[in-house]
């Protein structure tokens, strides 16, 4: 048997040896952080990062056993080493600042995130970009060196989330009432999360309505649902005890002394 056939089959042996091994790697850090209680948030990313490593030690190898000098072949490219050293600069960039965003924890897969002027959950991050899914259901590909340099905002870090409402009531509404009638609604509702506890805040006189403002804590996957519920509990309770929800509203004075009232559409 001729050497390069030998040398072909031990590179074959080592790539199929390699993907057994990443394959067992990978099962065993997950099965080591189930065995905790912990969650990998980024299994797609440490995925691609164990199989480049995996894949650059096959290199290594291979390399070796074709008897090929790296070093001598980087300094043989000359003036074609410099010009693929300048195009693989950005690549570079990108996948070291990958691997500073996922060490650092500064992004996960799954977190909702606003990161420069884009706003939405993080998909996957790759070695050298990373996915933004924004609320309207884009795809936003953000390379990691911009992602890296830019302002990076986690919305909601913590499983539960801020819900601020204002509610306005009419002028000839008895306030003590209203107070309480918030804040029944406040506790009936299943889905407004008691520790920690509701605010109910009185923010000012407008042109047609008293207005408080309602600061709650929901859990995330309650965020509109809450909203929803809450705006028709309190709407029910009002009316049964009498209590209006204004809209706006014009007095005209005529001339004659009389007057007439206008609402928002412009009708008497």
């Amino acid at each position: 048997m001729s050497s390069w056939v030998m040398k072909a089959i031990l590179s074959g042996i080592v790539l199929v040896v390699s993907y057994i091994l990443f394959v067992w790697i990978f099962r065993m850090i997950i099965a080591g952080f189930s065995r905790i209680g912990r969650e990998i948030k980024i299994k797609n990313t440490l995925k691609m990062i164990l199989g480049v490593f995996i894949f650059v030690v096959d290199m290594v190898i291979i390399f070796n056993i074709w008897n090929l000098n790296v070093l001598s072949l980087l300094t043989g490219l000359g003036i074609g080493g410099i010009i693929i050293g300048l195009a693989l600069q950005e690549p570079l960039a990108n996948f070291f600042s990958g691997l500073f965003l996922m060490m650092s924890g500064t992004l996960r897969e799954g977190e909702s995130v606003e990161v420069g002027d884009v706003s939405g959950v993080v998909d996957v991050i790759h070695l050298n970009h990373t996915i933004i899914r924004t609320w309207d259901g884009r795809k936003v590909l953000i390379p990691n060196k911009m992602a890296w340099n830019e302002k990076i905002t986690h919305l909601w870090p913590g499983e539960k989330r801020r819900v601020e409402m204002t509610v306005g009531v009419s002028y000839n509404s008895d306030l003590r009432k209203v107070l309480e009638i918030l804040k029944k609604a406040l506790e009936d509702e299943e889905t407004v999360e008691k520790e920690p506890n509701f605010d109910i805040n009185f923010i000012g006189f407008s042109s047609s309505s008293v207005d408080f403002k309602l600061k709650l804590w929901v859990k995330r996957q309650n965020y509109f649902n809450a909203q929803k519920n809450l705006a028709i509990r309190i709407k029910e309770y009002f009316e049964e005890a009498g209590i209006e929800i204004p809209y706006p509203q014009v007095d005209v004075h005529l001339k004659d002394g009389s007057f007439k009232e206008v609402d928002h559409e412009g009708k008497e």
